[in-house]
C-alpha cells in the first residue's frame, strides 16, 4: 500500500491559510505564482501539478513542472472555473493526497459613471448666502476584475484648480458590477458667470493589479455640477 503524504497549498492573496481547498478570483491574463508546502519531516523528490477544467479535463500540460513552486498565467474562458492541483512524491517514491485551489476568471475591470437619468450632469443655482450646500452623488459602475478596486479621478474645482484623487471601491470578494459613488458639493457663485465642478475618471487598479479600463467617453467618465451665478439686487429705492 503506498504512503499518502499530508500536503498544504498556498496560494497569492491567501495570507495565513493552510487548508487543502481553497478558491481564488483572478482577473483575466493575471499571472499567479503558487507554492505547494509539505509537512515538516516530509523530503520532497518532485512534484505534480495538474490543471483541469470543472469536468477534471487537463487544460494545460503541467508535465515539466516539478518544483515546489508553479506560475500559472490565467488567460483561460472568463466566467469559467478551473482547478489547480498540486502533489508531492517524496524520496521514498511514495505519493500525497492531491491538493487545490479553485480559480475563478473575471473579465477584465472597466469603469464608468451609471447611465440614468438622474445620474446626468446638474445645473443649479447659486445657494443663497446661510443656504446649506447640496451634497451631489453621482453613482459609478464597475465591471469585471477583482475587488477591491482603487480608483483614481481628477477633481477640477469652480476655479479650475485639479486635484488628482484616489477612493478604494468594494472589498475582496465582492461581485461585480459593483456599484460606488463619487459627490460634489454645491457651492455659491458670485462670479458673474457659471462656474462648474467636474468628476473625471482617471485610472485604476484591481486588488491583483491588472488595469481598470476606463469608458473612454466622456459623457460615461465625466460629471460635472454647474451654478449660475447668483444674481444680486444692490439696493431698495426708497420713494
Amino acid at each position: 500500500m503506498r504512503k499518502l503524504l499530508t500536503l498544504l497549498i498556498f496560494t497569492i492573496g491567501f495570507v495565513g491559510l493552510a487548508q487543502a481547498q481553497q478558491t481564488q478570483t483572478v482577473t483575466s491574463g493575471i499571472t499567479k505564482t503558487y507554492t505547494a508546502n509539505p509537512a515538516a519531516g516530509i523530503t520532497a523528490d518532485h512534484y505534480v501539478w495538474q490543471l483541469v477544467d470543472a469536468s477534471d479535463v487537463s487544460v494545460r500540460d503541467l508535465s515539466a513542472e516539478t518544483n515546489a513552486t508553479v506560475s500559472i498565467t490565467w488567460d483561460l474562458t472568463i466566467g469559467a472555473t478551473y482547478r489547480l492541483k498540486s502533489q508531492v512524491v517524496d524520496d521514498n517514491n511514495c505519493s500525497s493526497e492531491f491538493v487545490y485551489v479553485d480559480v475563478t476568471i473575471a473579465g477584465d475591470a472597466s469603469i464608468m459613471f451609471a447611465d440614468k437619468a438622474d445620474n446626468d450632469n446638474i445645473t443649479d443655482c447659486s445657494p443663497l448666502l446661510g443656504d446649506t450646500p447640496i451634497t451631489r452623488n453621482f453613482d459609478l459602475v464597475i465591471t469585471g476584475g477583482v475587488a477591491p478596486f482603487e480608483i483614481t479621478y481628477k477633481l477640477t474645482d469652480k476655479d479650475n484648480v485639479e486635484s488628482t484623487l484616489t477612493k478604494t471601491f468594494g472589498v475582496a470578494g465582492d461581485p461585480t458590477p459593483l456599484t460606488g459613488v463619487l459627490s460634489i458639493t454645491d457651492f455659491e457663485n458670485t462670479s458673474g458667470g457659471n462656474q462648474a465642478v467636474i468628476i473625471e475618471l482617471i485610472s485604476g487598479t484591481t486588488a491583483d493589479g491588472s488595469t481598470v479600463t476606463v469608458d473612454a467617453d466622456a459623457a460615461n467618465n465625466t460629471r460635472s455640477v454647474t451654478i449660475y451665478s447668483k444674481p444680486v439686487i444692490t439696493n431698495l429705492i426708497l420713494n
